[in-house]
C-alpha cells in the first residue's frame, strides 16, 4: 500500500522536473515553438493529473495547506517586490553612465507599476467577494 501510494506522488514531482529539463533544452536549441508546446503540455499534464487523483479520492490540500500556501504566497511577492525595487533603483542610477542599461531600467519598473496594478486590482475584487 505503501508503494502505491508514493508511485502517484512520484508522479507530481515528476511533471515539473521533466518540464524544466524539456524547457531547458527547448530554450537551448533557441526554439520558441517548442518551448511553448512544452509549457502547453505541462499545462495538460497537470490537470490530468490533479483530475486523476481527485478521482482516486486523494485529498492534495486541506485548510492548513492552503494556509501555508497563502503565506507563501505572500512572502513570496514581498521579496519579489523588494528584488524589483532595489533593481529598479539600482538599474536608475547605472543607466545614467550606461544607456544600453535604459531598456532594462523600463522594464523593471514596468513590472513593478504592473504588479501594483495587479495587486491593488485583486485586493478590490476579493474584497467585494469575500
Amino acid at each position: 500500500m505503501v508503494r502505491n501510494v508514493e508511485r502517484w506522488r512520484i508522479i507530481g514531482y515528476v511533471i515539473p522536473a521533466t518540464t524544466a529539463s524539456l524547457l531547458a533544452v527547448a530554450l537551448w536549441m533557441g526554439n520558441a515553438p517548442l518551448a511553448l508546446g512544452v509549457l502547453a503540455g505541462a499545462i495538460g499534464a497537470t490537470f490530468l493529473y490533479s483530475e486523476w487523483v481527485k478521482g482516486r479520492g486523494e485529498v492534495l490540500s486541506d485548510e492548513r495547506m492552503l494556509r501555508i500556501d497563502e503565506i507563501t504566497s505572500r512572502r513570496t511577492l514581498q521579496v519579489l517586490v523588494l528584488i524589483l525595487a532595489f533593481s529598479v533603483v539600482s538599474l536608475a542610477i547605472l543607466s545614467q553612465n550606461y544607456p544600453s542599461l535604459r531598456s532594462a531600467y523600463y522594464l523593471s519598473l514596468g513590472l513593478m507599476v504592473l504588479i501594483a496594478i495587479l495587486k491593488i486590482s485583486l485586493k478590490r475584487h476579493y474584497s467585494r467577494v469575500m
